[in-house]
């Protein structure tokens, strides 16, 4: 997958690249001065029109490499506008299609039970479908809400040390009964010896359930399925893998609302879970990529983190 160069990066490389490009020409212009001088000239009047040409010509030079600055980092910040305006629609439009359905169900029932259109052996059922629908539309705002807060510049974690391995383990007992339920038996490789790194718990716990969430809800069952944690170069890797559906070519898991079509209509995702993986994992200094047809899995996701 390919990496995208941050805002950030984009101007410190811009700025680096326009002074190297001023630095570079005020050390070819003494020469370029030298020869611009008609011979014949008292050395009272060579030094004095040197440093009146030289004062001149490194002035422009600064002005000129701040106006190429300007114009490219005021680029670079409208491009970076425009994406970010395109990505708030974006969200804001699929959560208004993601929440029109549960809400239409919920007031065609409530409707129907005010109306006293629903038999009296049935409205346990419907209650039940209300309750559904509701938590539902709650899961997707929650969502929401995590997304946008891990996005904001004031948000700031919550550092402690502790076992990696231990999250890890905790996480896949958590998900073992759904994990069984859909034929799926995870194969686990962790250390015997504890993985120690610093970071927020429950973000962290956030990000690795995402992933291990995903093997069982966008698979199908039956599946292989493999988590493997080890400690490589000062750093923690976690790999999750799975033989299920390979990674789509023409999209970026991690955008915000990458996810099937299919799986967002049956209420399987709102395709946030990714994208606020990525954020939380980004926020700790680790990274996180995806894999294709190694082994005998057709993808994989692999974390890794800065070790204490």
């Amino acid at each position: 997958m390919k990496n995208k160069l941050s805002f950030r990066g984009k101007i410190f490389i811009c700025f680096v690249l326009c002074c190297a490009c001023v630095v570079l020409l005020r050390q070819n212009l003494d020469a370029l001065y030298v020869s611009m001088l008609q011979p014949g000239e008292t050395p009272w009047e060579v030094n004095s029109i040197r440093e009146w040409v030289f004062f001149i010509g490194g002035l422009l030079i600064f002005v000129l490499g701040a106006l190429v600055f300007y114009r490219i980092i005021t680029k670079i910040i409208k491009a970076e506008s425009e994406r970010r305006v395109r990505e708030q629609n974006l969200i804001y439009a699929s959560i208004a299609h993601d929440l029109k359905t549960p809400m239409t169900s919920v007031q065609g029932f409530a409707k129907a039970l005010m109306d006293g259109k629903v038999k009296p052996e049935e409205q346990q059922e419907v209650f039940e479908i209300i309750c559904r629908k509701s938590a539902s539309m709650n899961d997707m705002v929650n969502t929401l809400f995590d997304y946008a807060k891990l996005g904001t510049e004031g948000y700031h974690t919550q550092p402690v040390q502790f076992d990696l391995c231990a999250m890890v383990r905790g996480i896949v007992a958590e998900n073992y009964t759904d994990l069984e339920a859909r034929g799926i038996v995870p194969e686990l490789e962790l250390p015997n010896r504890p993985v120690m790194v610093n970071g927020d718990r429950n973000e962290l716990r956030r990000a690795f359930s995402n992933l291990i969430v995903n093997v069982y809800k966008h698979n199908p069952e039956s599946i292989r399925a493999g988590i493997l944690l080890l400690q490589e170069q000062g750093c923690a890797v976690v790999r999750i893998a799975d033989s299920g559906k390979p990674l789509p070519d023409d999209m970026d898991i991690f955008e915000p609302f990458a996810t099937e079509n299919t799986a967002r209509t049956a209420g399987k995702g709102t395709g946030l879970g990714l994208a606020i993986t990525k954020r939380i994992v980004l926020l700790h200094g680790g990274s996180i990529e995806t894999e294709s047809g190694k082994g005998d899995y057709t993808k994989a996701f692999v974390v890794k983190l800065p070790c204490v």
